[in-house]
């Protein structure tokens, strides 16, 4: 028979603490200390499930002491020789915890535990009271015992370790205890949600918090608009290119107060001095700044954010590629074989949605480095040195950049140093310049500036750029066959160079850079399209044919008939189209497909390997829905990631069926706004020439002239030509030999 015990011992760390009393109903009946080893599981406990949080549990006993609360045991039924032992009927989990502090070495596992002892025949009853009839309680009340515990001198890591959290959950809960106690009885009553109280708690003041709910009607209490009226005159961290590269540390060092957001699992935050973060910036690119000066540039300017209407004031001189370092080679081969096993990752049929958006994003974390790489060989010599400059300034994710060769345009207009000023407003970031610089900043690729991105389209960022990758190949093929187009583009390049600088309206590179491997690296299958093949390699068949110095091949080109001139031109033109955007908005690239005849879906078709692979199981029901029938869609839902990409194969890929954003080949026309600002000079010049004598104003010009955007569009007569010619089965080794390219051997 166990020895009874009159007196329960605290916790070793704790001895000085009284145990608790026990109930008052419990005091009448078999309340007893029963050693820790005697007591075990009940088969009549109610709970069967696994119970979870027990080191938590553990942990809130033996900083507080011992156990609050007696546990509820029953005989349990024992062979001859051994000792009695108990069935925990209700407190199961403040056993396991017990067990564990014995386990730790905290308690001995003799350790006395106060019980009420039940009969088997009340265990079921006494279980089912126990569980069923307690209310938890409201998290409100939380809040006020955290906020009790800590004006009573305990510090946040206490309460962590107390109550077996995280020192981030019981900062959370101390926020929400300091928003305005008429919020928190209205959410004591339900009547205010849980995430709405969080958005009230990014403000620390009382009369904000409830003027930015009860000055709302009903409908417009929800936690986003309510977080957005707090933080309405406040700039977001994360969605401010100086704010990412200076960070939240920095600033508060400046002296910056910042509003953080301890809901967030991103760390949001605000700042409201813009001026003090630009400061900030300027000071910390100086740095940089100063270590590019040494690399003997005539000129190093530092401008936070290099839009589009500054850079136009500009120009940029051709460099030279370098041989890549032994480390820089190494770091591009292990990137290369870090996206080829994510596109890998990407074409398993059991990723989740989430994963495969984590690994896109990866992807194009990935490429970015590898083209800053890539851009880092590029070298100049010591004459272009000699006059040119190189700017300092923070890319799109906050990063600092070094763009090296620039040179200032003979345009005296833009020769002053004043208009390489960065843009002053925090809300302009990445939307270019508001003035008459240019109307609307535009990324060289054509696409939309980076700080107004396009809705999130159903494609991963590799699958997006892979697509118009194949886009540019088709339009580069096309455009190297219709000379006549080639030569209408570029000189629609000169002219939106000329009256639309920054703009943004033309895909073709003045400087001519050769986009033809970057397109083949986005799009690999490239290298085995005989077509795309054989026109690369007819450009480079030059070689073998014009002389080995310039002013010779001057010479040469003089010579030449303009009909070679002109498939020259054609080849070099295509070569250096751009239409790599990581987006799916408006390209100024697709005003070229129109005035080639171009059907994209001749050159591409949706396959396993080109598409299927690389989106989600739902993404394909949606496209053979859209392609086929929703009946088969439904279908290709009840399949296999593997099984649903080969039956769209067989079902889509001859149907002509493109992806929305090539399908639609929508461009934005830009305005020629210095023909505008022009003819409003001339209306306003008193001594204007008569507008009847102008040249525009003779009919017989009208048909010569360009429209004010887009590019030379072909007369019906020619477009259904070019048709034709299209459409027509091809043998691009007799279409070389016949357009007078040199043959290849």
């Amino acid at each position: 028979m166990n020895a009874v015990i009159t007196e329960i011992p605290a916790l070793a760390h704790d001895a000085g603490v009284p145990p608790a009393p026990p109930e008052a109903h419990q005091q009448a009946d078999d309340v007893r200390l029963i050693p820790l080893k005697r007591i075990v599981a009940s088969p009549f406990n109610m709970r069967r499930k696994q119970p979870i949080g027990i080191e938590a549990l553990a942990d809130n006993i033996w900083h507080t002491g011992g156990l609050l609360q007696n546990l509820v045991v029953h005989p349990m039924k024992v062979g001859a020789k051994r000792a009695q032992t108990y069935g925990v009927a209700a407190g199961e989990r403040r056993r396991r915890a017990l067990a564990l502090l014995a386990e730790r070495g905290n308690i001995p596992d003799d350790y006395p535990v106060r019980c009420l002892v039940v009969s088997v025949e009340d265990a079921v009853l006494m279980s089912a009271a126990e569980n069923e009839m307690r209310e938890p309680p409201h998290p409100a009340d939380q809040f006020e015992a955290f906020r009790v515990m800590v004006d009573a001198g305990r510090s946040v890591s206490e309460i962590a370790e107390i109550y077996g959290t995280s020192e981030q959950t019981v900062r959370r809960r101390l926020k929400l205890a300091r928003v305005s106690p008429k919020l928190i009885e209205l959410f004591r009553n339900d009547e205010i949600r849980i995430d709405v109280m969080q958005a009230l708690a990014v403000s620390d003041s009382h009369d904000e918090q409830e003027r930015a709910w009860f000055d709302a009607p009903d409908y417009d209490r929800g936690a986003a608009t309510i977080r957005r009226k707090l933080v309405a005159r406040e700039h977001d961290f994360q969605s401010n290119r100086i704010a990412l590269f200076v960070g939240i540390d920095a600033y508060e060092a400046a002296g910056g107060n910042v509003r953080r957001d301890l809901f967030s699992d991103q760390g949001t935050a605000w700042y409201s001095d813009h001026a003090l973060m630009e400061r900030v910036a300027a000071d910390m690119l100086e740095t940089v700044a100063a270590t590019v000066r040494g690399e003997g540039w005539a000129w190093v300017k530092v401008i936070p954010v290099f839009d589009y209407a500054t850079r136009a004031t500009l120009q940029r001189l051709p460099a030279t590629a370098a041989p890549p370092t032994d480390e820089q080679r190494q770091e591009m081969d292990a990137i290369s074989a870090r996206m080829d096993a994510i596109q890998a990752e990407q074409e398993d049929e059991e990723i989740d949605e989430a994963t495969f958006e984590r690994l896109g994003d990866e992807y194009a974390a990935l490429e970015h480095r590898h083209v800053q790489i890539e851009e880092s060989l590029q070298v100049y010599t010591p004459l272009q040195m000699a006059t040119a400059g190189a700017v300092v300034s923070i890319d799109s994710h906050g990063a600092p950049t070094i763009e090296r060769g620039w040179i200032k345009r003979d345009d005296t207009e833009h020769a002053q140093d004043g208009d390489l000023a960065a843009d002053d407003g925090a809300d302009n970031d990445d939307h270019g310049a508001d003035d008459a610089a240019s109307p609307l900043a535009r990324n060289p690729a054509g696409s939309p500036a980076a700080a107004a991105p396009a809705a999130k389209g159903p494609h991963s960022a590799a699958l997006t750029l892979r697509l118009n990758a194949r886009r540019t190949a088709s339009i580069s093929l096309a455009i190297a066959r219709q000379p006549h187009v080639a030569l209408a583009a570029l000189v629609h390049r000169f002219l939106v160079s000329e009256y639309a600088p920054g703009s943004g309206a033309s895909a073709i590179d003045i400087q001519w850079r050769d986009n033809t491997s970057s397109v083949g690296r986005h799009a690999p299958e490239l290298a085995d399209d005989l077509p795309y093949r054989i026109a690369t390699e007819q450009r480079g068949a030059w070689a073998g044919i014009i002389p080995n110095d310039t002013d010779a091949l001057l010479a040469w080109c003089i010579e030449q008939p303009d009909e070679r001139l002109l498939t020259i031109l054609a080849q070099y033109v295509a070569a250096s189209l751009d239409g790599l955007a990581p987006d799916e908005a408006p390209h100024c690239i697709n005003a070229l497909v129109p005035a080639l005849g171009l059907n994209l879906a001749d050159d591409w078709k949706p396959t396993r390997a080109s598409y299927f692979d690389h989106v989600t199981k739902a993404r394909i029901a949606d496209v053979v829905t859209a392609a086929v029938s929703p009946a088969e869609g439904m279908r290709i839902l009840k399949l296999k990631k593997d099984a649903a990409a080969a039956e769209a194969e067989r079902l889509v890929s001859n149907t002509g069926w493109l992806p929305e954003h090539l399908a639609a080949a929508e461009t934005r026309p830009r305005e020629l706004w210095r023909k505008r600002r022009a003819e409003d000079d001339d209306a306003d010049d008193s001594d204007a020439t008569d507008a009847t004598d102008a040249p525009d104003a003779d009919p017989a010009n009208a048909d010569d002239r360009e429209s004010d955007v887009g590019v030379v569009q072909a007369t019906p007569d020619d477009a259904n030509e070019q048709d034709e010619t299209h459409h027509t089965e091809r043998n691009p080794l007799a279409d070389a030999e016949a357009e007078g390219m040199p043959a290849l051997d």
